[in-house]
């Protein structure tokens, strides 16, 4: 989980406070529902202070490098005259008595030397292993590491957590309802709490010694509630969300004449899972006929799993409701520079393509790399691309793969290629879109080379089936009959006017030509010769991309028309960025396919 500084900054001047005026919030679309148990602002928070600590937690110290060795200088030559009373053959022994020494002293230099650049390179290896061996066990621990973060954003935003004094006990099923809130406000969980009956009185005779922990689930994607824990003393008792209405009854009972046998007659009692509707448990009567009352039990206890049934099935729709309109939320929150995204308001307006299942679409998308630089905005990018050519080319969702982030390790990649060209067919069309850094290998005379988001610019040619060649390669000798590529990368050795290899500072590298079959694919590029891809600061998208997208939902329906547009506009822009962010689309192969 990578943070994105500029949403951190917002957040915290929220928190801490800040002169002048308040940063405005990125704004919602109308059309967007947002369905969340806490108020937005709340969320916004517990979101960005959450990443603050995750950041705080990952931060680790670099070593301190020792100074470089200083080369050493040639002795100065010495100067011999013969002296007046010194023959020729004195003057030559002194000569090379003269030369044994120079030489020895060289030699003395040159060992010291060695020794010094060996201890110098010990030393570093040593200091970046240890560096890179801790930086490796914190992201590895990173699942604890953002649910402690969590937690203490929870503290931060709602407070400490506490059982409210509101409780009610079904003795029948022995369970407590109550609500859970929070010190600060804006946290508030109706559940219920399994205690049995010979606890039950204990339980609720001193609330206030009763300490709440909210417990949270992390997925590898993202943060839910899972339970909460109501401990006292050393004994913990879990607490479900739940939205039970418990009527706790006075149960009376008439005696004429003779004398009681009654069976046990429980309350019947809903699912404690989250559901959207409320239920008030009243008094269920038996018949005093044991076998009667059995089969009774049996049709109440039917109509019980009818009803979870249903209510989970409603409950699984609303929770898809509340994830999708959360992850727009979160979407809007990680935009810098207060962008908006205004690809969904163009899609919206456009027409639907009937479903094509000869057409395939296969993204690769990395934004947070494992060993360099992020890349802004892919992962948005990739995302709204997929909306777009899903309703635009009427892709079915089974042709789709989709790799971003952490799902675009050089395994997974190798993969989806090699799936993805089995199972084309003759007539097919293959669409490749790629986000992410392009690395030349100056030793393989500046050969483009994809990096995956494991993969270190530093060792990206030690596997050749990233080579931009071999890609292209697998795609066009597929059994597909078009292969339309779009790679929003540069291959000079940056993005957004960065650098990345290690040398490379105020030059750029001009990429190796790659060959593939002209005639049934095209590659439409995001720039020439050794020009660097551009970031959309106020589109929160990729450059390239943006227009891309804007392209095909205008209809271009082929690949000549669609490349005009994209190049125009992205060259018009990159000249309004400034002079060092010219960028002007290329493409290479055949420029008639249709779309």
């Amino acid at each position: 989980m990578v943070i994105k500084v500029l949403i951190l900054s917002f957040m915290l001047l929220i928190f801490l406070g800040c002169k002048g005026k308040t940063p405005k919030s990125p704004k919602v679309e109308k059309s967007i529902e947002v369905v969340n148990p806490y108020s937005i602002k709340d969320s916004e928070k517990l979101i960005a202070l959450t990443n603050h600590f995750i950041h705080l937690e990952l931060v680790l110290q670099k070593p301190l490098f020792p100074k470089e060795p200083k080369e050493p200088l040639v002795p100065k030559v010495k100067k011999l005259t013969k002296g007046k009373y010194e023959n020729s053959e004195i003057f030559e022994a002194r000569i090379e008595d003269e030369r044994v020494k120079r030489a020895k002293n060289i030699k003395d230099i040159e060992v010291q030397y060695s020794k010094s650049v060996k201890a110098y390179n010990d030393k570093i290896k040593r200091l970046t292993d240890e560096y890179n061996n801790e930086l490796s066990k914190k992201h590895k621990n990173i699942k604890s590491i953002t649910l402690s973060s969590m937690q203490k954003a929870y503290m931060v935003v709602y407070g400490k957590p506490y059982l409210a004094n509101s409780l009610k006990y079904d003795a029948e099923n022995e369970m407590f309802y109550g609500d859970v809130k929070s010190t600060k406000g804006g946290f508030s969980e109706q559940v219920a709490i399994k205690v049995p009956l010979s606890e039950a009185e204990n339980f609720e005779k001193d609330l206030d010694a009763l300490k709440t922990e909210v417990i949270f689930n992390y997925d590898g994607h993202r943060l839910t509630l899972n339970k909460i824990v109501i401990k006292k003393a050393e004994k913990s008792f879990v607490a479900v969300l739940s939205s039970v209405n418990f009527n706790s009854e006075d149960i009376s009972v008439s005696i004429n004449e003779g004398s009681l046998n009654l069976p046990t007659t429980p309350l019947i009692s809903s699912s404690l899972s989250m559901n959207s509707t409320k239920h008030s448990i009243g008094e269920v009567r038996y018949s005093t006929d044991p076998e009667v009352a059995k089969l009774q039990k049996q049709k109440f206890e039917l109509e019980r799993k009818s009803r979870e049934k249903n209510q989970s099935i409603k409950r699984e729709v609303k929770l898809k409701k509340q994830r999708e309109a959360l992850e727009v939320q979160i979407a809007l929150l990680q935009q810098n520079s207060g962008g908006i995204d205004d690809i969904s308001k163009f899609l919206e307006k456009s027409k639907i393509h009937k479903i094509d299942k000869t057409k395939w679409l296969f993204i690769v998308a990395i934004e947070n790399y494992e060993y360099t630089d992020p890349v802004a905005y892919s992962a948005n990018s990739a995302k709204q691309f997929k909306r777009v050519m899903k309703k635009r080319l009427g892709i079915l969702e089974k042709n789709i793969r989709t790799l971003i982030n952490r799902g675009a390790t050089s395994g997974k990649i190798r993969h989806n290629l090699k799936d993805i060209v089995a199972h084309v067919k003759k007539g097919d069309t293959i669409y490749f879109y790629y986000s992410g850094h392009g690395i030349p290998v100056p030793t393989q005379k500046n050969a483009p080379y994809l990096l995956a988001q494991d993969m270190s610019p530093q060792y990206v040619a030690d596997d050749e089936r990233f080579k931009l060649q071999n890609i292209y390669k697998s795609l066009s000798n597929s059994k597909a009959s078009k292969v339309v590529a779009f790679i929003d990368s540069c291959f000079s050795g940056g993005t957004d006017n960065q650098t990345l290899i290690k040398g490379v500072a105020a030059t750029r590298i001009k990429p190796k030509k790659v060959t593939f079959d002209k005639t049934k694919m095209i590659v439409i590029s995001a720039g020439s010769g050794t020009q660097y891809s551009n970031k959309y600061d106020d589109k929160s998208n990729r450059l390239f991309s943006y227009y891309l997208m804007r392209g095909l939902i205008k209809n271009n329906s082929n690949t000549s028309r669609l490349y005009d547009y994209v190049k125009s506009n992205v060259q018009e822009k990159s000249y309004e960025m400034g002079e060092s962010y010219e960028q002007v689309p290329v493409y290479d192969g055949n420029i008639g396919l249709e779309l």
